[in-house]
């Protein structure tokens, strides 16, 4: 079997591509001489064995900046998904990166497929950093980016980390079936370092908080997570649908993360983490907070049929071939429907002639004269 990627008018593509699934080959035809006085010959061969190179396999797709497929390949009916959102950007405080981003979810789950079904595939992008005077930019799929204190200053939030997600049947939010939200941006607040809330998972974690401001709040099932309120001076965004809320400014607040719902951004306090989601259909879904750091990332592993291989006609190896010709049938089947065939030809040939044996010459003057003349044939009938 080969794997192939295809770039298709900037959509990355992984598909599997296999002549047949399972499949067997035989071994050529075989010719023997019959065993000496005797109609047969014992003929060994090797055995075919079916293969199913459509078994056990899978595909990881990093982060690229756009939408990814999976074609499921033939004699797939189950895959197991593993989706993992990116990580938050670090705060900018005088010259120095300070705090941790929060770290993406992880979302796990069986789903039942069909061969040829295609999924679109979403990789989140880690949050950036801030710079001086410039809060960090979201990462790629709905991070949003951090706030600043004042233009060219020296406090400045790191942008949310995107989600990365399953879409099936089209490739906008609501056609989303298994997320795993991104980690909020880290905070600069007063040089400390405010971490970002970790994404889920289920829900988000809120980000640390700050005496100057408040925090962004994880993002829940229901909601994205709130937004940071800096009195007097700024609000932060909240968290919505697939999208972190922005950091507020003036004030180095982190940026919210993306997710099924986005985390909400900070004011002065850290970006809140992005929530995860399954859809129904997924089966064994395992969700964990605070798993990947960088950028995000989603594994594809499946399972196939196995190979059965069966002798549909003829003899096995070792056994007792008659002259003339046998043709041996081995066929495969993955127990899905998908089956492969092959056949080759035994052909035993009588090399041995028939003999006669006649009496010494004999001369007689009158009378009946009987010979006793006998013959033998190895293989009576062949020629």
């Amino acid at each position: 079997m080969k794997k192939q990627l295809s770039i298709i008018t900037g959509i990355l593509s992984a598909f599997i591509v296999s002549a047949q699934c399972p499949q067997i080959t035989c071994p050529s035809n075989i010719t023997v001489n019959n065993a000496p006085g005797t109609c047969t010959a014992v003929v060994n061969y090797v055995t075919p064995v079916g293969t199913n190179p459509c078994g056990t396999d899978s595909v990881i797709f990093n982060y690229t900046g756009s939408m990814q497929t999976f074609t499921v390949p033939q004699g797939v009916t189950n895959v197991t998904i593993t989706t993992c959102g990116a990580q938050g950007g670090k705060a900018y405080y005088s010259g120095n990166l300070i705090g941790v981003g929060g770290l993406g979810g992880k979302v796990k789950g069986d789903l039942v497929v069909n061969p040829g079904d295609q999924l679109n595939i979403f990789v989140g992008a880690a949050g950036q950093d801030g710079v001086s005077g410039v809060g960090g930019a979201g990462g790629y799929n709905g991070g949003a980016k951090g706030g600043f204190h004042v233009p060219g200053g020296d406090q400045a939030g790191g942008g949310g980390g995107g989600a990365s997600d399953i879409r099936k049947n089209g490739n906008t939010l609501n056609d989303r079936i298994l997320v795993a939200g991104g980690g909020g941006g880290t905070s600069s607040c007063s040089g400390s370092p405010f971490n970002g809330g970790s994404g889920g998972g289920l829900t988000g974690n809120a980000g640390s908080g700050c005496q100057n401001g408040s925090e962004g709040g994880g993002a829940t099932q229901n909601a994205g997570g709130t937004g940071g309120i800096y009195g007097g001076w700024c609000n932060a965004n909240p968290g919505t649908i697939g999208v972190g809320g922005e950091g507020c400014s003036p004030s180095g607040g982190g940026g919210g993360a993306g997710g099924y719902y986005g985390g909400g951004g900070g004011a002065w306090g850290a970006g809140g983490g992005g929530s995860g989601y399954s859809a129904p259909g997924f089966t064994n879904v395992v969700h964990v907070n605070g798993y990947q750091s960088g950028n995000g990332q989603v594994i594809i592993s499946w399972t196939g049929g196995p190979a059965i291989t069966t002798q549909t006609a003829g003899l096995p190896d070792g056994a007792t071939f008659p002259v003339g010709v046998t043709t041996n049938w081995y066929k495969v089947e993955d127990g899905l429907g998908n089956a492969d065939s092959c056949s080759f030809t035994v052909t035993v040939v009588d090399n041995e002639a028939p003999s006669i044996t006649c009496p010494g010459d004999t001369t007689i003057c009158w009378g009946v004269y009987n010979a006793n003349i006998t013959s033998s044939d190895n293989c009576p009938g062949a020629t």
